[in-house]
């Protein structure tokens, strides 16, 4: 008769091979992947430089919350005029004015008669704020009279007028009937004492 195969038992070599290979597979440890933390969104930065446009910071304004009604805008092309482009607009019922300087020596001169302590005078606007080669005015103009002070309601909204601008185009200078507090006032900024009498000025 044919021999059967016999069944031969695993040799020890093989089941020691076998028992490492199964306690490698059953005990290994996933290694954590790790997660990349969110970074934080830039803040952005709404400042403008020296040649900042008129429409640039209208928009500014608008978007910081100032409800401002525009009115009419013109644009000068004559590079012999210190005053590129100007906006006119209405502010609480009274008038805003935007005007953009070809530099920002041209705004220097054109306030050159601010002096410290000195408020406006015939002829000039309640408010003058100056940040760069921007001059923003608020308020009427009264030929032949001193500028009529800003009520509380309009001081409210002064303070949202200033704080808009440092955000565009601070520092700012400002010469005005009324206290304004700046942020970082230049040397050169004049705000009016509660005490200042006004001081006749031709209108610039």
């Amino acid at each position: 008769m044919p021999e059967r195969p016999s069944l031969r038992a695993p040799s020890i070599a093989f089941v020691v091979v076998l028992a490492i290979v199964v306690a490698a597979c059953g005990g290994a440890v996933a290694t954590p992947i790790p997660t990349a933390r969110p970074t934080a969104a830039p803040t952005p930065n709404f400042h403008l430089g020296d040649d900042a446009t008129t429409d640039e910071v209208f928009s500014g304004l608008g978007r910081a919350g100032l409800r401002m009604v525009p009115n009419s805008a013109s644009t000068f092309d004559n590079d012999g005029t210190p005053v590129v482009a100007q906006i006119y607009a209405t502010y609480l019922d009274w008038p805003l004015h935007v005007y953009e300087f070809r530099t920002v020596a041209d705004l220097e001169s054109a306030t050159a008669k601010w002096k410290d302590e000195e408020v406006p005078g015939t002829g000039d606007p309640a408010i003058s704020l100056v940040g760069q080669n921007i001059l923003v005015t608020w308020g009427p103009k009264t030929p032949g009279g001193v500028p009529k002070a800003p009520d509380s309601r309009k001081n409210e909204a002064l303070r949202d007028l200033v704080a808009a601008l440092e955000t565009l185009v601070g520092p700012l200078r400002s010469h005005s009937n009324v206290p304004i507090e700046l942020a970082s006032a230049p040397a050169a900024s004049t705000a009016a004492s509660p005490s200042a009498k006004p001081k006749a000025t031709p209108a610039p």
